[in-house]
């Protein structure tokens, strides 16, 4: 909620503005009943036809000039929503670029996209009813009361008594309905997040003819989500009629009080008509506020979701003591000194005690069983996990010290799961170079084999990408995704078992590409198959998180039991012992 009050706080210039037609809008809904009572008292009654014609042209301009205020009205407050949700997207748009890995799993996909879309969007409805029909009600309400105690101040606890019971349902029904708004949010992430998994995961689904399953799982969720949606439309349901018969019996009491006070000649039968106008004008707001008003938790439950999010406070942030440079004549790129790390809630830690140096115009490689760690060196690399123990620095200074926009403009990076962004060819290699010419494009595509297959395309470059790059084999993704790393001219390079997908002779080219093209790189290369990493400078071996060996594959072969065994697997007497 303080996010929402802040900005408003920033925009009183518009909301004065709203108030303002709110006012002369409930102001010239009024004036009508008072020109029909006096149609009725001044005209029909004394057979005044001028009269009629004058006070019948009144009552026009004040209903005209009250729409085109209302319609100005209606056009600031969904320019005040719209510039609310704008804000308020924006806040979790950069908050999201802030937070760790570790954190943005905390709240997960599905929640996040939907409070970044349908929790802003009902935000913003819920503001823009509450500004149109909560806002005018009060204003309303008290010029009714003043107009009709004015008319005759005994009618006007008839009203009074009308609005009294009306307040009673409200709170009746806000006490029974808020439970259940505030519940509905939450079934939304869960539908939202099955729809997401059915929908991405449908391949996997059907090859093991599991349909029936995510049937019955996603049955289980929508009927939880129309269950609490149901029993607010039962409360909903009961409402109405209550208030139609509040409404009734308020109506009744006015035409019989007000007939007995028109055969006692205190007031006029126009009197009477104005105040039926006043009193069903006022229920009707009251009623449209409940409606609102019954929508308010869902609202509040909305903002609090976002605030969660915009109040978290990242874990890893700038050092505000100062920012140090880093040295691009040092050549130790980066080095590792004692580096423990654990994810939170482990009970040992994922990587213990690393100490090593990748050097420049050489060639790291990191490989090591499933779950020994080597994927989690790179996200250390690039700072998305900050380390318990130890140092990590690149190019002499500790990574905590440098700004994390300084960290990875110096580091490119190949993801383990090639991922491709909506667009085209083009636009995902320009990711890290926005300035790079179709030269430096078609150079690095070069270096990455994916020259050819971008050339028989008809749009070449220009070729649309579809979401997540669907539209592409997982080796074409794994080489764009080479590609739009090498665009981006950096010291170090990380590529996290970014060859997997692609067949051995296309690997060989490639790393016969890469290393005359990253003389004066860094170069780290996490990899499962060891074809992949056999002729770098230095290979680290990796088991449960400790270091089992450092040194060529030569050296490794003979020394290194874990490398040793790793390499029976995968290679032929003939293959460990050509490199």
């Amino acid at each position: 909620m303080k996010y929402l009050s802040q900005f408003l706080r920033e925009k009183k210039k518009l909301l004065f503005l709203i108030f303002f037609t709110a006012l002369v809008q409930a102001f010239g809904t009024l004036m009508v009943p008072y020109f029909v009572a006096a149609i009725i008292d001044s005209g029909i009654a004394q057979r005044n036809i001028p009269a009629i014609i004058t006070i019948g042209l009144q009552m026009l301009a004040a209903a005209g000039i009250t729409a085109l205020i209302s319609l100005w009205g209606s056009y600031l407050c969904a320019d005040l929503a719209a510039l609310v949700g704008k804000n308020l997207r924006e806040q979790i748009f950069a908050k999201i670029q802030l937070l760790s890995v570790k954190e943005f799993n905390h709240f997960g996909t599905a929640s996040m996209i939907t409070r970044s879309t349908g929790d802003i969007t009902i935000i913003q409805q819920t503001l823009i009813m509450i500004l149109q029909m909560v806002l005018p009600t009060p204003l309303v309400a008290v010029a009714a009361v003043t107009m009709t105690a004015a008319v005759s101040p005994l009618l006007v606890y008839v009203p009074l008594a009308g609005m009294l019971g009306f307040f009673l349902i409200i709170i009746i029904l806000f006490r029974q309905a808020s439970p259940i708004s505030k519940t509905i949010q939450q079934r939304v992430d869960v539908v939202n997040r099955l729809v997401r998994e059915s929908i991405v995961g449908i391949r996997v689904i059907r090859a093991f003819d599991n349909t029936g399953y995510e049937r019955k799982r996603s049955d289980s969720a929508f009927t939880q989500y129309a269950d609490n949606v149901i029993r607010l439309n039962r409360i909903f349901a009961f409402f109405n009629p209550m208030v139609w018969v509040v409404m009734g019996l308020t109506m009744a009491a006015v035409v019989w009080f007000g007939g007995y006070l028109v055969l006692q000649q205190t007031i006029g039968v126009g009197s009477i008509a104005a105040v039926i106008e006043y009193t069903v004008m006022t229920l009707a707001y009251l009623m449209m506020s409940a409606m609102v008003l019954v929508n308010l938790p869902r609202m509040t439950a909305c903002l609090e979701r976002i605030q969660e999010v915009l109040d978290t406070v990242p874990e890893i942030a700038d050092s505000a003591a100062g920012r140090e440079q880093p040295d691009a004549a040092n050549t130790q790129k980066i080095i590792f000194k004692d580096v423990t790390f654990s994810y939170k809630g482990a009970e040992k830690p994922v990587l213990e005690g690393l100490n090593f140096t990748c050097e420049q115009g050489k060639t790291t490689a990191i490989i090591g069983g499933t779950g020994s760690g080597k994927s989690t060196i790179a996200g250390l690399m690039l700072r998305l996990y900050d380390i318990q123990q130890g140092q990590i620095l690149l190019e002499g200074k500790d990574i905590r010290s440098i700004t994390q926009h300084e960290l990875r403009e110096r580091i490119s990076y190949v993801p383990q799961k090639a991922f491709l962004f909506s667009g085209t060819i083009a636009d995902n290699l320009r990711m890290g170079n926005q300035e790079a010419t179709t030269e430096e494009l078609r150079h690095a595509a070069k270096i990455a084999q994916a020259d050819s297959f971008i050339d028989s395309l008809e749009a070449g470059y220009d070729s649309p990408v579809a979401q997540a790059g669907t539209n592409f084999s997982g080796g074409q993704k794994q080489r764009l995704c080479i590609a739009r790393a090498l665009v981006k001219k950096v010291p170090v390079y990380v590529f996290d078992d970014s060859f997997s997908a692609l067949d051995f002779k296309t690997d060989a080219a490639l790393r016969s590409a890469l290393k005359r093209e990253m003389r004066d790189a860094a170069v780290v290369i996490i990899a499962q198959r060891i074809s992949t990493i056999m002729a770098a400078d230095q290979i680290i071996v990796l088991d449960a998180g400790r270091i089992a060996g450092i040194g060529p594959h030569a050296e490794l072969i003979k020394t290194c039991g874990v490398y040793t065994e790793i390499a029976d697997s995968q290679l032929t007497e003939r293959e460990k012992s050509s490199a």
